[in-house]
């Protein structure tokens, strides 16, 4: 049970990212990166430049959907609130960066620009955070503002 919460958290956590990032860049000018299309077209034999913001929704979507079921599990053993969820922004980004890096589509975080780092951690930490209100609420009951 705890899992299929994980499932439907990632999908929130995904959508609240996507909006996340549509704000963020009418301030910063940011084109969209897509790289993460250019992953999922890789890794799914597809011409990645056919539908690049169809891969790119389905990276994201596809990405937090799969990884916030560990979050639940955090949740269920007791790693709970903010710095749980801290926590699991690393696993985020290191789940991304694996499926990246093995399709061949980008390079280790660390060489990337210094304002693109920390867009994504941004970002992906409000992932985190949706992710982990939302499972420790669901899974253990627990609200992190009462």
């Amino acid at each position: 049970m705890f899992v299929a919460i994980g499932l439907g958290a990632g999908a929130v956590g995904a959508f609240g990212m996507l909006v996340s990032s549509k704000i963020e860049q009418i301030f910063t000018n940011r084109p969209n990166s897509y790289v993460p299309g250019h992953t999922t077209g890789n890794l799914l034999g597809l011409s990645r430049d056919r539908h690049p913001d169809l891969l790119n929704h389905i990276h994201h979507f596809g990405m937090g959907i799969i990884t916030a079921p560990i979050r639940s599990v955090m949740s269920y053993y007791g790693v709970i609130g903010p710095i749980a969820s801290f926590a699991f922004t690393l696993i985020r980004v290191s789940a991304d960066q694996i499926i990246e890096i093995s399709a061949g589509t980008s390079a280790l975080p660390w060489t990337w620009p210094i304002n693109e780092q920390a867009i994504d951690l941004v970002h992906k930490g409000l992932f985190s955070l949706i992710v982990g209100y939302m499972t420790d609420k669901m899974v253990r009951g627990v609200d992190w503002f009462n």
